[in-house]
C-alpha cells in the first residue's frame, strides 16, 4: 500500500506529491523529482548545513516517519 509525502516534507521546496509502497521507492521518485530542475538541486546541496543533519540521520528519521505514516486512501 502506497504512502505519500510532499517534496517539502522530504526536505525540498515544493508541494509535489511523491508516493511509493516502500521508503526506498519514495526516495527514488523523490530523487528524480529533485534532479528535474536547478532550484531543487541547489537547495538539496545546502540542506545538510541548513538542518544540521547528516544524510544518514535524515534517512533514519525519514524511515521512521514512513513507517508510522498512514497508508494512502484508495
Amino acid at each position: 500500500m502506497s504512502k505519500t509525502f510532499t517534496c517539502r516534507e522530504l526536505g525540498g521546496i515544493c508541494d509535489e506529491k511523491i508516493s511509493g509502497d516502500t521508503f526506498n521507492e519514495v526516495i527514488q521518485k523523490g530523487m528524480q523529482h529533485i534532479q528535474a530542475d536547478k532550484a531543487h538541486t541547489d537547495h538539496m546541496m545546502t540542506l545538510p548545513e541548513k538542518v544540521g543533519e547528516t544524510k544518514e540521520q535524515w534517512f533514519e528519521r525519514m524511515q521512521k516517519e514512513f513507517d508510522v505514516r498512514a497508508q494512502d486512501e484508495k
